[in-house]
């Protein structure tokens, strides 16, 4: 007898091959059988007539850190299919750390992670991981470790090349995290403290997350004028190190620098040609969010959030930073040049005096502050220092579909915790892709689509008996309409639930009901050492 059985769907396997229907038993957390399964006997049926079933979505690039810490039911992504997130991205997990580099940490993440536990303590993977095991997750989650955590715990966040002392400690913290789980290393070399770190520091932990059979994954160092020698870099650090590299939301920012995604797809393709194994992700999306600290030039945020605050008390100062963003700084992604201010908007404040500002651009409250914009950007920072996030209107529709198209491309939703005016990629990133450009925009045909967040990101990073619907394989599964699956979240509304989702089944157990959560809190943490 089956411990569930799925009825009369059509059933999308996750490889790419043709829809094709049968039923799915299920039996406690793996799928045993597939096929027409008439007279089987179980203790659950699903009729999913109308319906197609699909291996549940793997988040490959995911900010759940702290909120998973928080909200065990992982809401925002189960509620649109998701079965595994995969943490710790663009150089910044919420481990390792210690008392001296977590009030730097906390101050410079909140846009991205959101709010840490007042009573988190964890200081390493396997301690942060042990928590997670102990209360429960509803989802599967694997992490990387991040390389700004890292140099944040040995250097803190100063602008300078790490010496042998400094390599050996950082090298040092890399191997325990790996030998805790970590499934590889990620980067984030727009923000500090990344961005100070050279390109032989890379390389040299890439060896050591080698060793593991890890990743290096990387927000690259510039995604504007400098996208293409920032992708260079990527792809030396993975000759260099002997490493898989992975890119994470690949695109170009600004409009004279759209062309530049036809060239970075070409330039990647050509790697891949040559042998090199390098992929990427995406989300769904032409506008972006992220900390309004990654608009200051690398030198300005030295030393964190609040010694920036401190700086823009001076002239002197501000009159610097305006001068790098209309000169730029050498290898420094510029976005105020690339994107002007008209297409950077406030979506998160924390002072009630600048709530007004939440949806305009920084030119409207320059306007209606009778201000320049760049000093109406200086004078919120200095306000509300690490909280102060913004959306980038980086994109148009043809370099997004060229990406979506390319077979390389795997989707992650690179969803952060803003508040209430979060991007709405964290609610609505997969739904979307089914319904605006599968169904509508007829970008991806649904085996396409449904590849890129199952298979492939699953082949990406090792999970050998996940992301297919084939007999062996856990049980982690979506039930969908895919006459009516949309994405419902908006740059208005973004934490509007997506509709279309019928079930959400993870590790044999249903999560998610008929847009009600069950209770179940079944997901696996799935770690460096786990055959899966």
């Amino acid at each position: 007898m089956f411990s569930l059985l799925i009825k009369n769907g059509l059933v999308i396997d996750g490889t790419g091959r043709s829809p094709f229907s049968a039923d799915v038993g299920i039996s406690s957390d793996k799928i045993v059988a597939l096929g027409r399964l008439d007279h089987a006997a179980a203790v659950t049926t699903i009729d999913a007539n109308g319906m197609v079933v699909a291996p549940g979505f793997i988040d490959f690039h995911s900010h759940a850190d702290a909120e998973l810490l928080k909200d065990p039911t992982d809401w925002p992504k189960l509620s649109q299919g998701v079965t595994t997130e995969v943490i710790g991205n663009c150089g910044i997990s919420l481990v390792p750390g210690n008392s001296a580099s977590c009030a730097l940490f906390f101050s410079y993440t909140a846009p991205v992670l959101g709010q840490i536990p007042f009573d988190f303590q964890a200081t390493d993977v396997g301690s942060y991981l042990d928590i997670l095991k102990h209360q429960g997750v509803a989802v599967n989650v694997v992490t990387y470790v991040g390389h700004g955590s890292i140099r944040l715990v040995v250097l803190g966040m100063v602008d300078r090349q790490a010496d042998n002392q400094e390599m050996a400690a950082m090298s040092t913290i890399l191997r325990e995290a790996m030998e805790q789980g970590a499934r590889g290393l990620s980067s984030g070399l727009l923000y500090p403290p990344g961005c100070y770190a050279t390109t032989s520091e890379l390389i040299s932990l890439s060896r050591v997350s080698r060793e593991f059979g890890g990743l290096y994954v990387t927000h690259i160092r510039n995604e504007s004028e400098g996208v293409l020698e920032a992708i260079s870099e990527a792809l030396q650090i993975g000759r260099e190190a002997g490493i898989p590299v992975h890119i994470s939301h690949l695109k170009a920012c600004g409009p004279r620098n759209w062309p530049k995604v036809k060239q970075a797809l070409t330039m990647l393709d050509k790697a891949r040609d040559e042998g090199q194994d390098v992929t990427w992700d995406v989300y769904p999306y032409i506008a972006g969010s992220t900390t309004a600290a990654s608009l200051f030039p690398t030198w300005a945020v030295a030393g964190g959030t609040t010694a920036l605050q401190e700086r823009l008390h001076y002239q002197t100062v501000r009159q610097a930073i305006k001068k790098a963003w209309q000169e730029g700084v050498p290898g420094w992604d510029n976005m105020v040049s690339s994107l002007g201010f008209e297409r950077l908007i406030i979506n998160n404040v924390k002072n009630r005096d600048n709530e007004d500002c939440i949806g305009l651009s920084l030119a409207e409250i320059g306007a209606k502050r009778r201000c320049d914009p760049a000093d109406a950007l200086m004078d919120l920072f200095e306000i509300e220092g690490g909280n102060l996030a913004i959306q980038t209107n980086h994109a148009n529709e043809q370099t997004l579909e060229m990406i979506l198209r390319h077979p390389a491309t795997i989707i992650g939703s690179d969803g952060i915790y803003s508040g209430s005016h979060t991007h709405p990629r964290l609610y609505g990133t997969f739904p979307r892709v089914l319904g605006r450009y599968v169904r509508d925009k007829k970008v991806l045909s649904l085996e396409e689509a449904v590849a890129k967040m199952t298979s492939l990101p699953a082949t990406r990073l090792g999970l050998n008996l996940r992301g297919r619907i084939q007999a062996g394989y856990y049980a982690d599964l979506v039930i969908f309409d895919p006459a009516i699956i949309t994405d419902q979240a908006t740059f208005q509304e973004p934490t509007r639930t997506a509709t279309g989702i019928e079930a959400v089944i993870v590790n044999g157990r249903v999560a998610i009901w008929k847009g009600k959560f069950t209770g179940e809190l079944a997901g696996a943490i799935i770690t460096s050492s786990e055959p899966t």
